[in-house]
């Protein structure tokens, strides 16, 4: 079974506008975060794959292989070191072929 995450305080204003979204809805507050955090999910796609084949190609690595790793828990930031690190390497295996 997913675990349940908890949001911190959204502070008064974005609080405000979620008690008043729910209430628009007939639906509790967490319901209506819920919702409204699946919607913008659903809408980020594009841009969220765009970013995830941008962040793979920077590895030398398939978007599927990065997705895979992120949702193992297994994917790491890259430092500037480790990318220039792996851009030689990826040069020199160019330059190999």
């Amino acid at each position: 079974m997913a675990k349940r995450f908890q949001m911190p305080f959204l502070g008064e204003y974005y609080n405000d506008l979620l008690a008043i979204e729910a209430w628009l809805k007939d639906r509790s507050a967490p319901t209506e975060a819920q919702n409204m955090l699946c919607s913008a999910l659903t809408e980020r796609e594009a841009t969220r794959n765009a970013i995830i084949e941008r962040l793979a190609r920077k590895r030398g690595i398939s978007a599927e292989a990065l997705i895979d790793q992120i949702l193992a828990g297994t994917a790491e930031h890259l430092t500037p070191e480790e990318y220039a690190t792996l851009r030689d390497q990826q040069e020199q295996e160019a330059d190999d072929e």
